[in-house]
């Protein structure tokens, strides 16, 4: 490859997560644009992640569909590991006779940490949460019975003396 900038184009679906075993991702349309940069002893990577995956809302537990989006990047030098970058999780270091970098793992971690902590469907139009509402009202249903356990207010009056 020439230096400069070069684009590269991914599709990643489940046949690619299905590779690794504890994998968060299982039903996926992602995309990955890669900006790749070659300099001469230096190549800049600039990864742009979107897509949507499938998985469960943490408050309802009804599969939806929820988008993702990240922008990461990666330096890949020639040479021996220096000292000052021994604990940069950006950089990796290659020897000066090989020019390949495996990229799968790097991009399977970068796709994990576009997720958010918290997944949970999109809000509706009219402002009201996305949540399957009879899953909820069950929920709140059983929050006040265990509200009504009696253990607890025996708690509580030790809290109030």
């Amino acid at each position: 490859m020439k230096l400069g900038v070069h684009h590269f184009n991914f599709e990643l679906e489940e046949s690619f997560f299905s590779h690794f075993e504890s994998s968060l991702v299982k039903e996926s349309k992602i995309f990955v644009d890669l900006e790749f940069d070659k300099k001469d002893r230096l190549f800049v990577l600039n990864f742009d992640i979107s897509g949507s995956i499938m998985t469960d809302c943490d408050r309802c537990g009804q599969q939806f569909d929820l988008p993702i989006h990240g922008n990461y990047i990666l330096y890949v030098k020639h040479g021996d590991k220096r000292e000052e970058d021994a604990d940069n999780e950006d950089v990796i270091w290659i020897p000066d006779n090989e020019s390949m970098v495996e990229l799968s793992e790097t991009i399977y971690e970068f796709v994990h940490l576009s997720l958010p902590i918290k997944k949970t469907h999109p809000d509706l139009p009219n402002g009201d949460m996305g949540c399957d509402q009879e899953i909820l009202k069950l929920l709140g249903i059983m929050d006040e019975n265990q509200n009504k356990d009696p253990r607890w207010d025996i708690l509580n009056n030790l809290n109030t003396n």
